[in-house]
């Protein structure tokens, strides 16, 4: 059994508490990569010749365009790039709208789905305006993590009377057309302490609609006494189906993800220094793959499933591939890219992994076959890469950031 010092236990203690979406710190000496001509940039237009814009969610994309949120402590604020000239084609500001900066940002179809401090809304991209906004922290909640599932609902966590010492915790589905909501799970604080779950993952078992998420009954402990469980509710009655509890040997994580679902069968999600997989069915588990690590959050980056393969990484700089179905190990690159953006991408004409590394401030492209790093590109106007890569198939290419700039780019296997 590992042992995790006093030193470790009280880093992870404000890791795990929701600072884990802030970018980490840049590594200062990543390894040197030879240059080549893997990267090929498109395309880079400065955002704001007057500062840089810093945020915390991702950009999207949408027909022409590539769409970023603006700069933090400003209204709600998107941002429209063409995706072969780069120019910025549109704005859109909504100073109408309480609270300040886009938190989470997903689309589905034609409407923009987000959150800032106050609001869950949606923008109407084809004619773009409001389409509908739900003031939770008006009726007194304070808002969590959001999550667009495979079902095609937003999912949003939210306590009302959070630190009250009566916290109630919610977790709200939205139907993105319109935005009617209901609360389809719920639970109190109790003896035990604060409540939190992650985002949910879907599943349907035959004719059953399943949300799995990462069930924390005592949040506010420290890590080495509190516990993960992992639920999974019938959606149409809203009960729990099965309740696997207090699984991780050490410590809970994965916190900011939902986990995520193989085959219909097998639900993945991470917890400690380990990776668990699970029954859908039963909750039973099925493997559990331990990391040399001194300690393992995975809060940083979301699993990634592409065919037969499970990517993962935390906030170490290993990027690993495991067989999905058993645990076995793939692949493991030792410094393939820390603190990895929210989500990898799987570029399936080459057969690559393209992704940003915050540990690095460098878009990473990595081998998904063999792990190997074919090239890091680094920064651009010395400004380091920091939001997610988003692809276009269309145009066969792809889409960042970095704190000054939107970047156009296209991938090659050398």
């Amino acid at each position: 059994m590992k042992m995790i010092n006093l030193c470790i236990i009280t880093m992870l203690s404000g890791l795990l508490l929701g600072a884990c979406r802030q970018p980490g710190p840049f590594s200062s000496d990543p390894p040197i990569v030879d240059q080549d001509a893997v990267f090929e940039l498109a395309w880079a237009t400065r955002m704001d010749y007057e500062r840089e814009i810093v945020n915390l969610s991702n950009g999207i994309s949408y027909n022409d365009w590539f769409i970023y949120p603006g700069d933090l402590d400003e209204p709600p604020t998107i941002m429209a790039f063409n995706k072969d000239t780069g120019e910025k084609d549109w704005e859109i500001l909504l100073e109408h709208l309480p609270g300040r900066e886009i938190d989470y940002m997903f689309r589905s179809g034609n409407i923009l789905l987000a959150r800032n401090g106050h609001l869950v809304f949606a923008i109407d991209l084809e004619f773009r305006e409001l389409l509908w906004s739900k003031d939770l922290k008006s009726i007194g909640m304070r808002l969590g993590t959001t999550h667009l599932a495979s079902n095609g609902n937003l999912y949003h966590e939210a306590d009302f009377g959070w630190q009250s010492g009566f916290q109630v915790q919610h977790l709200f589905e939205f139907d993105v057309l319109t935005g009617d909501y209901r609360i389809v799970y719920s639970n109190s604080q109790d003896s035990l302490g604060t409540k939190s779950i992650s985002p949910p993952g879907y599943a349907q078992l035959d004719e059953t609609d399943m949300l799995i998420f990462n069930e924390f009954p005592n949040a506010d402990s420290p890590p080495e006494q509190a516990t993960q469980n992992l639920v999974a509710i019938d959606l149409d009655s809203e009960e729990v189906l099965w309740r696997t509890e207090d699984f991780t040997e050490e410590f809970y994580s994965n916190s900011l993800h939902p986990p995520i679902v193989y085959d219909n069968r097998i639900v993945i999600t991470g917890g400690d220094w380990s990776i668990y997989a699970f029954d859908v069915q039963t909750g039973a588990r099925l493997w559990r793959y331990e990391f040399d690590y001194p300690w393992a959050i995975w809060t940083k980056t979301n699993h990634l499933i592409h065919e037969n393969r499970l990517y993962v990484n935390n906030s170490q700089f290993d990027v690993t591939c495991l067989d999905p179905e058993t645990g076995e190990l793939i692949w493991n690159n030792p410094e393939g890219g820390p603190n990895c953006t929210d989500n990898m991408v799987y570029y399936e004409k080459e057969d690559l992994l393209v992704f940003t590394s915050w540990g690095y401030g460098s878009v990473m492209v990595l081998d998904a076959l063999t792990g190997e790093t074919l090239h890091r590109e680094h920064r651009f106007d010395n400004s380091s890469y920091n939001n997610d890569v988003v692809y276009d198939e269309e145009r066969d290419m792809f889409f960042t950031s970095t704190y000054k700039h939107a970047i156009g780019f296209r991938v090659r296997r050398p």
